[in-house]
């Protein structure tokens, strides 16, 4: 809500201050009277309000909060526009694939929901899976060593990667290739 002052020039009250208020929607409309959309501009609107229609239930159907055939009715709601709706969904569903992470709802959706042929994108995981541990292996390897040289060593010594910004690094251009080699072989 928004109050703006002006000048009472009426009913012998000069010097008294009014208050008019407006809403939001009133000034709004005052300043957009006249203007219209373009079919483009139109059109980015409309494929925005879908990619947000999608992204809330998938992600209520990611947290659990409702189920397969529940996801099944809200995209019922989409499906005159498939095209566009699959693009979107498996968009999603790709980038939200961890390398080390449960991807078993999203491989469902991805599966039940877009129809999309999950062998190959498993196999992809499974070989992410284990280069990730190989640099794990290599990297926990680097950060002892380092530890060592600064004369920290011992059994009870255990590197935290989470910490190591060259790991973070690492773990994200894995998971970039991945999202790219994915998002090659799904429908956009």
């Amino acid at each position: 809500m928004t109050v703006s002052w002006r000048h009472a020039a009426s009913g012998g009250m000069e010097g008294k201050l009014m208050a008019e208020i407006k809403s939001t929607l009133d000034i709004i409309m005052e300043k957009t009277e006249g203007l219209t959309l373009t079919e483009e501009e139109k059109a980015v609107i409309h494929d925005k309000e879908l990619a947000g229609k999608i992204r809330r239930f998938f992600q209520r159907y990611l947290d659990g909060a409702i189920s397969m055939e529940k996801f099944r009715e809200e995209w019922d709601t989409v499906r005159k526009e498939q095209e566009k709706a699959l693009g979107i969904l498996t968009r999603l569903c790709v980038e939200h694939m961890e390398p080390e992470g449960e991807n078993r709802s999203l491989l469902t959706l991805l599966d039940q929901v877009a129809g999309v042929e999950i062998g190959s994108i498993r196999e992809i995981l499974e070989r992410t899976k284990a280069e990730i541990e190989a640099e794990r292996f290599e990297e926990l390897e680097r950060v002892r060593m380092a530890l060592a040289e600064k004369g920290i060593s011992g059994s009870a010594v255990r590197p935290n990667l989470h910490a190591d910004p060259q790991w973070k690094e690492t773990v994200s251009r894995v998971r970039q290739r991945l999202h790219g080699t994915l998002l090659s072989l799904v429908p956009k």
